[in-house]
């Protein structure tokens, strides 16, 4: 080979490698040249609700006849520590009071609204302290059973099971489960009743959780799939060794589809499809679930923003709270009571003319943090038009309202 050919072979290599991982580091996750827009430029009117019980909420999600959201909060300065899903392994700065939180939205109480946290009796926890480590959150409403079943990550570290001390996570990994609850649908029920703990070699670093279609059952992420600490788990979002897996209800898991970059947030779509975004590449992968709960990708929706949990309206719609400024958000971590990340919310639906191509919209974004939390999800409540925003370490949650014409 002579050495004009070996520069060529080198220049088609560098070029693969700056598509394949360099583009999609620094110009979607990282968002270098990204212009933001202010909070101003929305149809909106937006608002703070600060309260010590709603801090660091990661996730939400609504309760649409019961008109209840339900949220897993925890407490900022914990984060700092103790979030496996980003490589913070400090179990024993965990935090120690998070609960789930159910908010009564026809109830507004001054600028927020009138809230119950939920108490879980007879939970073990972890080596039977009774607490839950919360990250994500999702439900399903039984009208039969006048129940809501809802289903938990639950960030637990990893113990000794003979001396019931915390392991060394840093170089273990959490070991984290899923947890599923049932309440009472009415808007006085205080009380979490746990069903079951779902605990599986396959669950190795769940992100979110959607329910499955048809035979029950739920899917999960693994969003650093196999690699649960060190610099594998590092390495995890470039090698793309994120995954999705299905777990039944007997427990049993299984790997569905791998090959992932950071698969975060998914929801199971009003279609049966399940929704699968991106917190390192952007955008939102589609997936048909096949009877067997196997997975086929049938579509793909394009946007260039590192993107954390997805929710879905009673119209369908479908809301993506993404990441417009990760250095920003690094520094939240850093100092959460103290700074604030920008925001941007995605609102993404089937075009109604022929074709059905999906049409993405910026419904917010808060370039100067000026009233947004650094939104880790949205949520649309369709009565109200309201759009509620919490984030993994903000110290408050907000509303937007439309602003009337």
């Amino acid at each position: 080979m002579n050495t004009l050919t070996k520069i060529s072979v080198l220049l088609v290599l560098l070029g693969i490698v700056f598509q394949v991982f360099l583009r999609p580091l620094l110009f979607v996750t990282l968002g270098i040249g990204r212009e933001l827009q202010p909070l101003s430029g929305f149809p909106y009117q937006c608002r703070r609700i600060e309260d010590p019980r709603l801090q660091a909420c990661e996730d939400m999600w609504l309760s649409e006849s019961t008109r209840q959201l339900f949220l897993a909060c925890s407490d900022p300065i914990a984060r700092t520590k103790w979030v496996p899903n980003i490589g913070l392994l400090n179990a024993s700065a965990r935090g120690l009071n998070d609960a789930v939180i159910a908010l009564d939205l026809d109830s507004p109480k001054g600028s927020s609204f009138a809230y119950r946290i939920l108490k879980t009796p007879k939970f073990q926890g972890v080596d039977g302290d009774g607490r839950l480590h919360l990250l994500a959150i999702t439900g399903s409403e039984n009208q039969n059973s006048q129940t809501i079943d809802l289903y938990l990550n639950n960030a637990r570290p990893s113990m000794d099971t003979l001396t019931g001390l915390s392991l060394d996570n840093e170089k273990t990994g959490a070991n984290m489960t899923i947890e599923h609850f049932q309440l009472s649908t009415k808007t006085s029920a205080t009380t979490l009743l746990h069903q079951k703990t779902f605990h599986n070699p396959e669950i190795r670093t769940p992100n979110n959780i959607a329910l499955a279609p048809l035979g029950g059952g739920f899917f999960i992420t693994n969003d650093h799939g196999t690699a649960k600490a060190g610099l594998p788990f590092s390495l995890a979002p470039i090698l793309r060794n994120g995954d999705i897996t299905y777990c039944h209800p007997s427990n049993d898991c299984k790997t569905v589809h791998r090959g992932l970059s950071f698969p975060n947030g998914l929801i199971m779509g009003m279609d049966n499809r399940l929704y699968v975004p991106s917190a390192f590449s952007g955008g939102i992968k589609i997936y048909k679930v096949h009877p067997d709960k196997e997975i086929e990708q049938v579509d793909s929706i394009d946007i260039p923003y590192p993107i954390d949990n997805l929710s879905q309206d009673g119209n369908g719609d479908i809301w993506a709270a993404a990441i417009p400024k990760l250095s920003r958000l690094l520094e939240s971590f850093e100092n959460p009571m103290g700074v604030v990340s920008p925001a941007t919310v995605f609102r993404i639906r089937r075009r109604k003319h022929a074709g059905g191509e999906w049409e993405v919209e910026k419904v917010l974004e808060d370039r100067d943090a000026e009233v947004l939390p650094g939104a880790t999800t949205a949520v649309h409540d369709v009565k109200t038009g309201r759009i509620f925003l919490s984030g993994i370490v903000a110290p408050f949650i907000a509303v937007c309202e439309p602003q009337k014409k």
